[in-house]
């Protein structure tokens, strides 16, 4: 599973396309900011946030599955955040819910962490 190609694509019944992407390490909106020089100081702390935020990861078992869409009215992501050994349980406990038309807030071995209003 991949956080540059969605692990699922789901269509909920009110025609809202969804797709639900599962990672590991969860970088900041802002971690790369082309208008940065090469070499600027706030280019140099976003890297060394990146590799902060994947070291961290290899010692933790956590990781994040977040639904997006894109479609009007209302653009949006939802994410939960599991383990390695429920990722594929919580994926599909999210795909059911979509596919169904409603947005899980309990899922069983998942913390819900929230909607974001814009897939941004």
């Amino acid at each position: 599973m991949s956080h540059l190609r969605a692990a699922a694509n789901v269509t909920s019944p009110d025609g809202r396309e969804w797709e639900i992407y599962v990672y590991k390490v969860r970088l900041r909106a802002d971690y790369w900011d082309p208008r940065d020089p090469p070499r600027s100081p706030k280019r140099m702390q976003r890297l060394r946030d990146a590799y902060a935020r994947i070291a961290r990861s290899l010692h933790e078992d956590s990781w994040t599955i977040e639904a997006i869409t894109w479609d009007p009215p209302r653009p949006a992501a939802h994410g939960w955040v599991t383990t390695s050994e429920h990722k594929g349980q919580v994926l599909a406990q999210v795909q059911g819910h979509l596919q169904r038309g409603d947005v899980p807030i309990r899922l069983r071995n998942a913390d819900y962490r929230g909607e974001r209003r814009s897939a941004r």
